[in-house]
């Protein structure tokens, strides 16, 4: 994965943390990079500034913040910025997601944690090793107006063609994409 970010600002206890994340407004050229990568061989590395995606400064500069409050709560800020002539409307996808090790354990003490709503913007997380956790969201202009839940596994019958039940992790671009579409 190709991206644009910049670590601007950090305590040494990591309390605070600012970075800075730039996006594209056009498509994001991943065959090109895939493809210039692939060309190159051991060559300089073909980076997202090289394609010119951000030329004509039509980029969204999106800054986070992270300041801890305590060990047990993290308060994140989201700020977007819009470089460029033309106004682009800019859509926010917060997540919450747990790295699949269940699945791949033997041990029969390998649970899966559980995602669920708790109100429209809040999700509690439990994990048997980990804890539990809560998401706390304040409604902000371009979020989804419900809460989407998958489970963090591959799409084995896209990708191998073998028979699976179940959601996968790769089940947010179909929503996501209708959200997008003028009707």
């Amino acid at each position: 994965m190709k991206e644009l970010y910049y670590y601007l600002d950090a305590t040494p206890t990591n309390s605070y943390l600012k970075m800075l994340y730039k996006y594209p407004q056009a498509a994001f050229p991943y065959s090109q990079v895939v493809g210039e990568n692939r060309r190159r061989a051991k060559d300089r590395e073909f980076e997202l500034i090289d394609t010119g995606v951000f030329n004509d400064d039509r980029y969204f500069d999106v800054f986070v913040e992270y300041a801890k409050v305590d060990a047990e709560d993290i308060i994140i800020k989201i700020t977007a910025h819009i470089a460029g002539r033309k106004r682009r409307c800019c859509m926010w996808c917060r997540n919450l997601w747990f790295r699949n090790t269940w699945s791949w354990e033997k041990a029969p003490s390998a649970q899966k944690p559980l995602l669920s709503a708790i109100d429209a913007t809040t999700v509690r997380a439990e994990h048997p090793l980990l804890g539990n956790a809560t998401l706390y969201a304040e409604p902000a202009g371009g979020m989804l107006p419900k809460l989407l839940f998958t489970e963090n596994e591959t799409n084995v019958r896209r990708l191998w063609n073998q028979q699976a039940t179940g959601h996968f992790k790769d089940a947010f671009h179909e929503p996501l994409w209708r959200a997008t579409r003028k009707p």
